[in-house]
């Protein structure tokens, strides 16, 4: 009878303990939770982790990030984790807070100096791979210099204002076309060089099919193969094929459920939707 009463009482304290513990962390969860479009029910979270904001600074970055929530949730996180594929741990932390629900979130990550931008749903139409590496490349100078508030204030109006289909400044974008334009001219140029019909040092021979050849001094005749064993045959180069993939491409996306290895997955991948992300280092 009393080892009855002692598991009973026990399990009360255990049902007890886990009724707090869920309280506190439903406490904790709804605090971080900064404010809520009336509108569309789009919410604004911040999770300074890294303490790297004021108390002011973050009461600003709310005002700063509420016109994003006209497209979709909106979380700033700063961290000390360590990660080994940051767009995947972006995600993971905005599946998190906004499950499947449209949102974007912004991360600053101390412990491997990496600015991170990833997104999903409807957002996820403006903020695309590309984009989000453009701006977290775009806004990489401010976290150098310690200016983590201007650093994510820059990131939020630059996700707004691709969300109202302007465009932001790409950098990377532009000197990628720039790249690609030389060495497709060097590529003609040299095809041009190496052309038979363009350079008469290149030739073949097919001594079932031998032209005649004139010599200075009266001979005219066909050429035989004594004439041409001590010839150079030219050839052009092998040319090798330049190709590049993105930041958060899908081949790496095993699990179409929950793209949980590898990083993000675009919306309209084979892989189920998991949204788009990029970095930069800082």
């Amino acid at each position: 009878m009393t080892r009855y009463k002692f598991l009973k009482i026990t399990l009360s304290i255990a049902c007890i303990m886990t009724v707090i513990l869920s309280s506190a962390l439903c406490v904790s969860a709804a605090s971080d939770i900064k404010y809520t479009n009336k509108e569309t029910g789009y919410k604004i979270v911040i999770k300074d982790e890294a303490d790297l904001l004021t108390s002011d600074e973050e009461n600003k970055l709310i005002e700063d990030m509420k016109a994003v929530t006209a497209y979709g949730n909106a979380a700033f996180w700063t961290t000390n984790d360590y990660a080994q594929n940051e767009i995947e741990q972006a995600r993971i932390k905005r599946r998190e807070l906004f499950d499947f629900d449209s949102g974007c979130i912004f991360v600053i990550n101390m412990k491997i100096r990496k600015l991170t931008i990833q997104s999903y749903g409807d957002i996820n139409k403006f903020v695309t791979d590309s984009i989000a590496r453009s701006i977290t490349n775009n806004v990489s100078p401010y976290a150098t210099y310690q200016k983590y508030y201007e650093c994510a204030k820059d990131a939020f109006s630059q996700i707004n204002t691709v969300c109202e289909r302007k465009q932001i400044s790409e950098p990377l974008k532009v000197s990628g076309y720039v790249v690609i334009s030389i060495m497709s001219g060097l590529l003609i140029a040299v095809t041009i060089a190496f052309s038979k019909k363009q350079n008469s040092l290149i030739y073949s021979y097919d001594l079932g099919k031998l032209k005649p050849y004139n010599i200075k001094g009266g001979f005219t005749g066909p050429i035989t193969a004594e004439y041409v064993s001590d010839t150079i045959e030219h050839r052009p180069p092998s040319y090798i094929s330049f190709g590049g993939s993105g930041g958060s491409g899908c081949s790496s996306c095993s699990s179409c459920s929950s793209c949980s290895s590898g990083s993000s997955c675009s919306s309209g991948s084979s892989c189920g939707g998991c949204g788009s992300g990029g970095s930069s280092s800082f």
